[in-house]
C-alpha cells in the first residue's frame, strides 16, 4: 500500500497543473469576440437597412447628377487619359510616324517615342478627271492668294511626273534642319510654329530654294506628344481659334499647312473645319498629312473650298537607309503611275542620308522635283 501511494505521490509530482499557451489563450479571445459580435447582430441589422433607404431615397438623384457630370466632361478626360497611357494605334494605318524629339530643345515637354510596329502602308490617291471641282475653283479664281504668292516658282506642270518631298517637323533639330535644307531642292520646309529663331530659318531655308509650310501641331490618338500649343478635340471653338491664330502668326512665307501627328484631330470634323475656317481667308492651302485613314482633312477642305492635297507616302517610319530607299523607289512608282506624289519625311539621320544620295538621280529618271504648291497646280488643272 505505502508503495502504491509512493508511485501516486511522484506520479502528480511529474504531472502539474500548466498555465494556458499563448495558443488557448487566443482561441479564448477569437470566443469572446464572436460572443459580442452576435450580441450586437441586432445593431448592424438595423444601420443596413437604414443604409439601404437612404440610397433607395436619395441615389437616383445623385446618379443623375454624376452621369451628367461625366457626359460633360468625358472627352477632356478622354484626352488626357489616352494622351498619358497611350492607346493602340489605328488598325488602318498602323502607328504615328516618328517624330523629331521635342527633348532635344530646353523647356519643351518631354518626348516620348511611338512604341515599334508595322510600317505605314501607303496611302495611293486614284486618279481625278480633268476638271476643277466647283468649291476649290472659286478659291482660285479670287486675286491674290497667299498659297500663290508664296509660292516657289515652277513652270513646267505637265512634262513630267512630280515629285514633291516634305520635310516636317523642321526647326527644332536645327543642326539636321539646317543639312535638310541644304539638300538639293526644290523641297518644300514644314516648320514647327514652336521652334526657336523661327522666323530666320524659314528665311534661310527659302534662301536655298525650297517652299515653305507650317506644321500645325494637333492631337495624336496615341502617346506622342504634339508639343505646345496643340490642338486638342476637348478644346472650345474659341480655344482652337486662338491657338491656330496663334501658329499662324508665328512665322510668314509659307504657302501652306500640314498637319503635325494629328491622328485623333483630323478625324474630329467640327475642329477640322474651324482650323480650315481660318486658313481660307488667308488664302493657305492645307496639305493632309493623312496620319489616319480615319482622317476628315482634305474631305472637309474641299468642301469649304480650300485648296488641298493629300499625302501619299512616309519616307521613315522605319528609321534605317534602307528602309528610306525602299520608299524612295516607291516614290518614283507611285509619281509615274499617277503622274505626281507627295513624300513625307523628317530631319532623321537615315532620311538625309538617303535623299543625299537619291534626290541628284532624279532628273535622270525623267521626274522633276517639284514644291507642294505645284503639285496642287496639277492636281486641280490650275494654271
Amino acid at each position: 500500500m505505502a508503495s502504491k501511494k509512493k508511485r501516486s505521490g511522484k506520479a502528480n509530482r511529474r504531472s502539474p497543473k500548466l498555465p494556458p499557451g499563448p495558443g488557448e489563450r487566443l482561441r479564448a479571445r477569437f470566443r469572446a469576440l464572436g460572443a459580442s459580435i452576435n450580441g450586437h447582430r441586432w445593431q448592424s441589422i438595423v444601420v443596413g437597412l437604414l443604409l439601404m433607404f437612404c440610397t433607395s431615397l436619395f441615389g437616383g438623384y445623385w446618379a443623375a447628377g454624376w452621369l451628367d457630370s461625366i457626359d460633360r466632361d468625358r472627352m477632356a478626360r478622354e484626352t488626357l487619359e489616352e494622351m498619358k497611357r497611350g492607346t493602340p494605334a489605328d488598325p488602318a494605318t498602323g502607328p504615328e510616324p516618328k517624330y523629331a524629339r521635342i527633348e532635344d530643345i530646353p523647356d519643351l515637354p518631354k518626348y516620348t517615342e511611338v512604341e515599334p510596329g508595322r510600317p505605314r502602308p501607303t496611302f495611293e490617291e486614284k486618279p481625278r478627271p480633268a476638271g476643277k471641282p466647283p468649291q476649290v475653283a472659286a478659291v482660285a479664281s479670287q486675286g491674290d492668294q497667299a498659297w500663290r504668292r508664296n509660292a516657289l516658282p515652277f513652270r513646267d506642270l505637265n512634262g513630267k511626273p512630280l515629285v514633291a518631298i516634305v520635310i516636317d517637323d523642321v526647326g527644332l533639330d536645327r543642326p539636321r534642319s539646317r543639312r535638310a535644307w541644304e539638300l538639293p531642292g526644290p523641297l518644300t520646309m514644314s516648320f514647327l510654329p514652336y521652334a526657336k529663331d523661327l522666323r530666320e530659318q524659314a528665311k534661310a531655308a527659302r534662301g536655298h530654294g525650297h517652299e515653305l509650310m507650317l506644321h500645325l501641331p494637333m492631337e495624336p490618338s496615341g502617346r506622342n506628344d504634339p508639343g505646345p500649343g496643340a490642338l486638342l478635340v476637348s478644346m472650345s471653338d474659341a480655344e482652337i481659334r486662338q491657338r491656330t491664330a496663334a501658329a499662324l502668326e508665328s512665322f510668314d512665307g509659307y504657302a501652306g499647312v500640314n498637319n503635325h501627328m494629328g491622328s485623333r484631330f483630323t478625324a474630329f470634323r467640327p475642329g477640322m473645319e474651324t482650323v480650315l475656317r481660318q486658313l481660307k481667308p488667308r488664302g493657305l492651302m492645307f496639305l493632309d498629312s493623312r496620319t489616319t485613314a480615319k482622317s476628315v482633312g482634305e474631305q472637309t477642305a474641299q468642301e469649304l473650298g480650300v485648296p488641298g492635297i493629300v499625302r501619299h507616302i512616309f519616307l521613315d517610319d522605319d528609321e534605317s537607309v534602307e528602309a528610306v530607299r525602299r520608299k524612295l523607289a516607291e516614290v518614283e512608282a507611285v509619281a509615274r503611275r499617277q503622274g505626281y506624289v507627295v513624300a513625307i519625311g523628317h530631319p532623321h539621320e537615315a532620311t538625309l542620308q538617303a535623299l543625299k544620295e537619291w534626290l541628284p538621280t532624279v532628273q535622270g529618271k525623267g521626274l522633276a522635283l517639284a514644291p507642294a504648291t505645284a503639285v496642287l497646280r496639277k492636281r486641280n488643272g490650275w494654271d
